[in-house]
């Protein structure tokens, strides 16, 4: 199928809408905790709810996508975010937020997958990277979300801070819609193809790689607020920092790209967010936190693009869709299984000592980094 600039624009778009949806989720973690009266174990366990929706999507949002095409599926998928944003943005009954998390996560593992289906079509379209600026996007969104909320808490209640980034979500949607792709992939004779073994390695990088970033996103606000004494509503401002420097080093992640090998780039970044989070813990200091928020968001700007990338050109005999949502789907068991794990190891010990096996989780990227040239 031919892509053009409308093609890449909507894939764009679309990366802005994921990104204001996590960020956005971000900011309503610490109040969904204290509206609930739950614990951080507690908190670990509801999220791992959104864990289940998600993968339990991603296992068939391939077949989906290739079957039904990226956009009614972006559509659908985008609609379902929005309309679990609005409900735990206000909901105080522990089995309707339950519920909602659930649908939520199921809503995000498919946007998530289909956005990167859309992406890796578009990018092997007009042969050329393109990856790293999509996914610059989707950090981009997350730190204006991150941004725009932590401002309008100062002057407005949760929910209508809620409803201003929704309404701004719904509009894009309705302008990109004509420009999402009808086609979706070849629809896969079988429902599961064994992956290679290059598939399964890009999946554990994937995997980590969103651990660390799924982390951030969940964690962050709580460990400003009580490591760092930072009030709720400015707990925002330290941790954007980690996207929006995140957005820049993917802005120019395609350019990285093409001129250093996929080894030493993973190598490089794995060094550089471990380097980051250590900085960030165990430097009592403001400062700190604010140049090691920065340094890790540098160190896995590039990490889920470059592997997401490879999936759709060491895909082997599988479909295009299929390769890119199955490393997609083991990545994202990290970015919301990663978050409930944490929220159980810091109930048993704290959040110092969570963070820091982050950091040792981080370095087996570069020790998978060997396994390519």
């Amino acid at each position: 199928m031919a892509v053009s600039f409308k093609h890449r624009l909507s894939t764009y778009s679309g990366y802005i809408i994921l990104g204001f949806a996590f960020g956005l989720w971000a900011m309503l973690v610490p109040f969904v905790k204290d509206r609930l009266s739950v614990d951080k174990a507690q908190l670990g366990f509801l999220l791992l709810l959104i864990a289940f929706g998600a993968v339990l999507s991603m296992f068939f949002t391939g077949v989906t996508a290739a079957k039904f095409g990226c956009r009614k599926t972006v559509t659908a998928s985008a609609l379902l975010v929005m309309i679990c944003l609005l409900i735990l943005s206000y909901a105080s009954n522990i089995l309707i937020v339950a519920i909602f998390m659930f649908l939520f996560g199921i809503g995000l593992g498919m946007l998530d997958v289909t956005l990167n289906i859309q992406g890796a079509i578009v990018e092997e379209g007009m042969q050329k990277h393109l990856m790293s600026g999509f996914h610059s996007m989707y950090s981009f969104g997350v730190f204006f979300g991150i941004l725009i909320v932590t401002y309008l808490l100062q002057f407005f209640s949760v929910f209508t801070s809620v409803i201003v980034i929704v309404s701004t979500m719904a509009l894009m949607l309705i302008l990109s819609i004509p420009a999402f792709l009808t086609y979706g992939g070849e629809v896969p004779q079988k429902l599961f193809i064994k992956p290679t073994r290059i598939l399964f390695i890009l999946g554990m990088i994937c995997f980590i790689a969103f651990v660390a970033e799924g982390v951030i996103l969940d964690w962050s606000a709580l460990f400003m607020r009580e490591i760092r004494q930072v009030e709720p509503k400015y707990a925002g401002y330290s941790f954007s920092l980690f996207y929006i420097t995140m957005a820049i080093f993917r802005l120019t992640g395609d350019k990285i790209a093409d001129k250093f090998s996929m080894k030493n780039i993973l190598f490089a970044s794995s060094l550089l967010a471990a380097a980051g989070i250590l900085i960030m813990l165990y430097i009592p200091y403001g400062w700190a936190s604010f140049l090691g928020f920065t340094l890790t968001g540098a160190g896995l700007a590039n990490m889920v693009p470059v592997t997401i990338s490879a999936a759709g050109r060491y895909r082997g005999n599988m479909p295009l869709s299929i390769a890119v949502s199955a490393v997609a789907t083991v990545g994202y068991f990290g970015t919301l299984f990663g978050p409930s794990v944490m929220g159980i190891v810091s109930e048993m010990t704290n959040l110092t000592v969570a963070f820091t096996l982050i950091t040792f989780i981080i370095l087996i990227i570069a020790f998978l980094s060997r396994g390519f040239k």
